[in-house]
């Protein structure tokens, strides 16, 4: 399937698991912090946190696709949260902004290789 056709989920882009820790820090904060990838897309990433990120936030994410090799920065916006009460997290998704061009391309080759 082509990864800019709507799949059945309605989806832009073929998300995989991406079972990874992550370092995120929203631009109106200067913490950064670790976070865990559930699923990554050439679009975006869904992650698991134990702090609650306003929609519309601008984001940097810092992603290591593979053991051992560069991370790369991509900058984001959150679109969506979910507060999980059981586990007292939220769920996120985050979609990276239309300049991330180059880390898009590698997040591509990255899926395609799955």
């Amino acid at each position: 399937m082509d990864s800019f056709s709507r799949n059945m989920e309605g989806r832009r882009f073929t998300r995989v698991p991406f079972k990874r820790s992550v370092r995120f820090s929203a631009t109106h904060d200067e913490r950064t912090a670790s976070h865990i990838a559930q699923d990554l897309s050439q679009g975006g990433l869904r992650m698991l946190s134990s702090e609650f990120i306003p929609v519309n936030s601008l984001v940097s994410i810092q992603i290591q696709l593979k053991d051992r090799e560069k991370v790369m920065d991509v900058q984001g916006r959150v679109v969506w949260v979910r507060y999980n009460p059981m586990a007292e997290t939220y769920q996120m998704g985050l979609e990276f902004t239309p300049d991330a061009a180059f880390q898009r391309a590698m997040i591509s080759e990255f899926i395609q290789s799955k």
